[in-house]
């Protein structure tokens, strides 16, 4: 199944109101390194293995992981589900001016880098994306886990 074709972030950045459709533009001009390096660590995150579960080094906390564990009947794929999704809504301060396009946009961009991630970090193990939008989700959401077995087959 192929990826749908993103946007031009050109014309998203227009969208948002930026002085400049280029993104390089706006970056040295208005960057902020502390922004850029928290969102290199969203894009391409650390997954780490803990007891077969492949989970995203930001939300590995054992006792949460304990709690879904038992929530869950021990199911491994809904246990990373819940840990490893991100909602886009839940990253940048609300903006209600802002087109669910952009949104989107960055959601699709965060399940291929993540993809890349993950076959990086964990080449032995295969995984399932799942990418959701409004109606269906709370905005733009993407979610992994592992296949049942884990592995390539």
């Amino acid at each position: 199944m192929s990826q749908p074709e993103l946007p031009n972030p050109a014309a998203l950045l227009t969208a948002l109101g930026a002085w400049t459709t280029r993104a390089t533009d706006l970056l040295s001009n208005e960057g902020n390194l502390l922004h850029a390096v928290a969102l290199s660590a969203i894009l391409w995150p650390r997954f780490i293995e803990f007891e077969e579960h492949v989970i995203r080094e930001d939300r590995f906390d054992p006792e949460n992981f304990r709690h879904w564990q038992e929530s869950t009947g021990q199911n491994r794929q809904a246990v990373e589900s819940v840990l490893n999704h991100v909602h886009i809504y839940d990253l940048l301060p609300s903006n209600a001016e802002a087109p669910l396009e952009a949104y989107e946009y960055l959601a699709q961009v965060l399940l291929r880098t993540w993809k890349a991630a993950l076959g990086e970090q964990h080449p032995t193990r295969q995984f399932e994306f799942h990418y959701a939008t409004e109606p269906d989700d709370y905005g733009p959401t993407v979610y992994v886990w592992q296949t049942l077995s884990g592995v390539p087959s």
